[in-house]
């Protein structure tokens, strides 16, 4: 096999291993920025009824439904809205109330304190952004909890499914699978050069030996 023919095939090496790394890394990308990321609530809604995540960003008007799931749920439990959206919450059972435990120190949003009963409603519009943590204050105890994320700037925590790592690393910004593409490309890069030098040299010597 002459020079040329070594240098081909090792360039046409090199080309598809670059290209298999450009598609790997933005896949990884893809993943990183898309959707796999949801509010941190700081445990609050950890074991709470219902257990149910919403995001609602985009929706102007969105409803919480009050003691569903059994009598004992806000349902979405977690729930994720733009600025300004209105939320209505919605009995579903009676025997409860919405109180806001914790809220953005300039949100000033007032919940509903009378006990009400199924049909009963009333709205609010978050005009604030940040983290809002409410109870049903006669079923607290029993995990009547919610919680909502208002605008972007809020804690976030990885769901899994779009982004690899724990929190403390995504709040770096570092992405675990860059890193890993960024390294099998490198790699790749040196196995090729390693694999044309190699043709290259021993494929001449072995092609001047023969005489030919």
């Amino acid at each position: 096999m002459k020079r040329r023919d070594f240098m081909r095939q090792a360039g046409g090496a090199t080309a598809a291993i670059g290209a298999g790394a450009t598609a790997t890394a933005g896949t990884a990308a893809a993943q990183e920025g898309g959707g796999g990321q949801r509010p941190d609530f700081g445990g609050y809604t950890d074991g709470a009824k219902g257990g149910e995540y919403l995001d609602a960003r985009g929706e102007s008007e969105v409803t919480v439904e009050v003691g569903g799931g059994g009598g004992l749920a806000y349902l979405p439990t977690d729930l994720w809205i733009d600025t300004g959206t209105t939320v209505t919450f919605e009995w579903a059972s009676g025997g409860h109330n919405v109180l806001f435990e914790e809220q953005p120190s300039d949100a000033g949003v007032s919940g509903h304190e009378p006990l009400e009963d199924e049909g009963f409603s009333f709205s609010v519009t978050f005009d604030t952004g940040g983290i809002y943590k409410y109870f049903c204050q006669p079923h607290k105890a029993l995990g009547m909890l919610g919680a909502i994320a208002v605008g972007g700037d809020v804690p976030t925590v990885s769901t899994g499914g779009g982004g690899g790592g724990p929190k403390e690393l995504h709040d770096l910004g570092v992405a675990i699978q860059a890193h890993w593409v960024g390294a099998a490309t490198i790699l790749g890069i040196i196995m090729s050069v390693i694999f044309t030098f190699y043709l290259v040299k021993y494929g001449e010597s072995a092609h001047t030996g023969t005489g030919r």
